[in-house]
């Protein structure tokens, strides 16, 4: 297992870039922010989830600028469960479109929609919606994500659920901040809530950024705790 994450890990590091279009300050919630127009950006997603049974995941993403208000990406996401084999596990599409230029609001809006397709097609389809809202007050970032997700064919499941964050420039290459991530399932009448809280840290150079978090479960149906570290480079 540590194998893979050293070997993905080394893979981006040794890429190179001119900027950072789309640096992240947190690894659950999104700030406001899309590709600009025409400009390419790969991403690599590793989360830990820490448990009796411990899981990770690891996502490729492909990010592109239609628009300097609108983006598309593309995922492909890995999975591996403690004592089990590496597998390939779903397809990802997404798309953001944010409602004018930052700061035109008191909260500035972007509208997010994703599909996830598992590999495994007795597993559901995913639907997901979020509004991101966002403000950035000089050094001082705050967002909140609330969304909702449809599990579908085969069966149905809903969740609601918010993301949230606020965090602090302490420099161009450092930003730190807390973040926490909720979610509420409904199934066949039955709820099941999962809440965490944590910080998160970005570093940043003139050619990467990369991001890394922390998250304690709240609850009884919460993991112990989950780990997620995000890099990105422009192509």
């Amino acid at each position: 297992m540590r194998r893979y994450a050293f070997f993905l890990a080394l893979l981006f590091s040794t890429l190179t870039a001119d900027s950072m279009a789309d640096r992240r300050n947190y690894v659950w919630t999104y700030q406001y922010m899309t590709m600009p127009k025409n400009a390419t950006e790969l991403e690599f997603y590793q989360t830990t989830m820490l448990s009796e049974i411990d899981k990770w995941e690891f996502r490729f993403e492909v990010e592109h600028g239609l628009t300097d208000y609108w983006d598309l990406s593309i995922y492909q996401i890995f999975t591996q469960t403690e004592g089990e084999s590496f597998k390939w596990d779903a397809v990802q599409l997404r798309t953001r479109y944010r409602l004018g230029e930052e700061g035109r609001w008191f909260l500035d809006p972007l509208l997010y929609l994703e599909y996830n397709r598992k590999v495994d097609l007795k597993l559901p389809n995913k639907l997901e919606g979020k509004l991101i809202l966002a403000k950035t007050v000089s050094n001082f970032n705050l967002a909140i994500n609330p969304l909702y997700e449809l599990f579908f064919a085969p069966g149905t499941k809903h969740e609601l659920g918010v993301d949230g964050g606020f965090s602090w420039q302490f420099h161009p290459s450092f930003v730190a901040g807390m973040e926490s991530t909720s979610r509420i399932e409904f199934e066949d009448g039955e709820t099941e809530t999962s809440s965490y809280f944590g910080p998160t840290v970005s570093f940043a150079s003139g050619n990467w950024w990369y991001t890394a978090g922390v998250a304690f479960g709240l609850t009884d149906e919460s993991d112990d705790a989950r780990i997620r570290f995000l890099m990105g480079v422009e192509l």
